[in-house]
């Protein structure tokens, strides 16, 4: 997408760097220049970045396995229960700003950790993008039937988050070619080549926990 986006601007291709969300996500608030992507753009971090939108739609969704069977109706019903997240993701951050206590979160650096935690009892549930988590978990050779979605949280557009230090007419620049970009026989034959990990519209019939 975003190499599409720099072709639709006329604009070289720079480095693209691929780092733990962590770590990403504290470059993108120290770093001038920084952009990090896919971002979910939630209520709380609106205001402290600057925006270019969407690249795809997310929910972030509570994992947990079959045969625990939980039932979760709302925040309270997570209280006793131990949540797995990555660090500084949407997933760990929706829940903290919610009043969840960070005692009950488990926090990693890398999905691939909080698959094998979920997987392996030490967490209740996972807190996470529910299509980017159940396809790593095919990847890491689970069985995905042994899993599945028990509640919702939110549903976001992911974006491109730029430091706020970075100019806003280049950051126009960039959302304007990314709405030509969505336009595009390019941008539809992507679509299509991830559409079985990726969603790309919001789901209307999806009720979250969090408004």
């Amino acid at each position: 997408m975003l190499k599409l986006v720099w072709q639709e601007m006329g604009e070289k291709e720079h480095p693209i760097h691929f780092l733990p969300w962590s770590q990403g996500w504290y470059l993108l608030t120290q770093q001038p220049g920084v952009v990090l992507f896919a971002t979910s753009r939630t209520r709380a971090r609106a205001p402290h970045f600057l925006w270019a939108c969407p690249i795809s739609v997310s929910q972030i969704s509570l994992i947990g396995r079959k045969q625990d069977k939980h039932v979760i109706h709302s925040l309270e019903d997570l209280r006793a229960l131990r949540i797995g997240a990555m660090k500084a993701d949407v997933g760990e951050q929706l829940l903290l700003n919610a009043g969840l206590s960070p005692q009950g979160i488990m926090s990693v650096d890398r999905m691939e950790q909080v698959v094998r935690q979920l997987a392996l009892s030490r967490t209740d549930l996972v807190s996470a993008n529910q299509d980017l988590l159940l396809h790593q978990i095919g990847r890491m050779g689970f069985n995905r039937d042994e899993f599945e979605i028990v509640a919702t949280l939110s549903q976001q557009e992911n974006c491109f988050a730029f430091n706020p230090t970075t100019s806003p007419e280049e950051v126009q620049h960039v959302q304007q070619a990314l709405e030509r970009v969505m336009k595009s026989q390019a941008y539809r034959a992507l679509t299509d080549k991830y559409a079985h990990m990726l969603n790309f519209t919001l789901n209307p019939t999806v009720t979250p926990l969090l408004k």
